[in-house]
């Protein structure tokens, strides 16, 4: 893991990709305990300046120069799946640009909050993003009014609810 990070902070210095942030699986083990997961989901701003569609050629581009496998989804970075998935709305955008930098494996890292985490799971809401949210309200220690102005400000309110009731009664 230490290499592939190492690899991804590479993207960012060759202006390759514009910033990122761990979510998925991985950023989940940062704050409850571990799940299952076989992948590192990236969460990633590419420079959009003049482009009307997004492209992750830039980034297949390096993999290819690099020898880098990409298999299905992912690049196959230094023996660890990587799945690179554009912040494709205000809410995963705004997840990355206010990720926390932390150290993992002795090298520093961008990953989502907590809170982004937890709206995010709102947004997505497959049942995993159910089961793993449970455990942020019972695990996570968290800032319920960063949480709650993020369901606010990005319209989970109605979900939020349906969630609690169903879950919390």
């Amino acid at each position: 893991m230490k290499k592939t990070l190492q690899k991804i902070n590479d993207l960012c210095d060759q202006k390759i990709i514009e910033r990122y942030a761990l979510g998925g699986g991985i950023a989940h083990f940062y704050y409850i305990e571990a799940g299952l997961t076989y992948d590192l989901d990236l969460l990633v701003i590419m420079d959009e300046k003049g482009k009307s569609l997004l492209s992750l050629e830039p980034i297949y581009d390096w993999a290819k120069a690099n020898r880098y496998e990409s298999v299905e989804e992912h690049i196959i970075i230094e023996g660890i799946p990587v799945q690179f998935l554009p912040a494709y709305n205000e809410l995963i955008k705004e997840a990355v640009i206010e990720s926390q930098q932390v150290e993992l494996y002795g090298v520093k890292t961008n990953i989502v909050g907590a809170e982004y985490l937890m709206a995010i799971m709102l947004d997505v809401y497959r049942v995993k993003d159910k089961e793993r949210l449970i455990k942020f309200f019972e695990e996570c220690p968290y800032s319920s009014e960063l949480f709650e102005n993020l369901i606010k400000k990005f319209n989970l309110e109605n979900r939020y609810k349906g969630f609690r009731q169903k879950y919390y009664g």
